[in-house]
């Protein structure tokens, strides 16, 4: 049966499914960033202080300490932007799923009442029916 929520329904299906992919998407990033964060931080244990060795190549050890140290923090403010992020799709995905149950719901609602009009219909025209009919036999 058509109704007249049958197009916000279906509009409201489809912003969901594409928040949905949305949040998937994220999820991938962050998960992305993760494995980057523990790349870095693997590489910076394997760093070894220099034991010997003249003045220059402790300078360029700790420059690339720092470097490898910044790089670390920079993933990490990204991974708690991207998990921001992921929370603020996960208040929208509510929202629009609250949204469409809410639209489904008065879908559900007007079927009924369209389905108890024409049960009354057909209830009225089979008494019409069987009104003639018992006429018709009298005769």
């Amino acid at each position: 049966m058509k109704t007249k929520f049958d197009q916000i329904v279906k509009l409201k299906k489809l912003d969901v499914e594409k928040i949905e992919r949305e949040l998937l998407k994220q999820n991938q990033k962050i998960e992305k960033a993760n494995q980057e964060l523990t790349q870095f931080k693997i590489e910076f244990s394997k760093f070894e202080y220099p034991k010997t060795g003249n003045f220059a190549l402790i300078t360029q050890f700790k420059t690339m300490q720092t470097a490898f140290l910044r790089e670390i923090k920079q993933k990490e403010e990204e991974l708690v932007f991207l998990e921001n992020q992921k929370i603020l799709l996960q208040g929208q995905l509510k929202d629009k799923q609250l949204e469409y149950e809410k639209i489904k719901y008065l879908q559900g609602e007007e079927i009924k009442k369209m389905v108890k009009k024409l049960k009354k219909e057909e209830a009225k025209n089979i008494d019409e029916i069987a009104l003639m009919l018992f006429k018709r036999g009298e005769k």
